[in-house]
């Protein structure tokens, strides 16, 4: 079974958006340091990954992947 460290899906999906950090977080409705700490960690809860997703407007699958 393979890990996958969803920090760094988190800065790919934003690189691929073209959206800052800023941006991010008024999209998904958070603060600046929360997509900092997504950002930086190696795990997460579904319902957080779904809500990532969501306000970037791509499938898990693809964030994942």
């Amino acid at each position: 079974m393979k890990l996958i460290h969803v920090g760094k899906c988190v800065i790919a999906a934003q690189e691929q958006k073209g959206i800052s950090s800023v941006e991010f977080a008024k999209i998904a409705k958070t603060s600046p340091q929360q997509v900092l700490r997504w950002r930086t960690q190696s795990n997460m809860k579904l319902h957080t990954i779904q809500r990532v997703c969501n306000a970037l407007d791509i499938s898990v699958e693809s964030f994942l992947g």
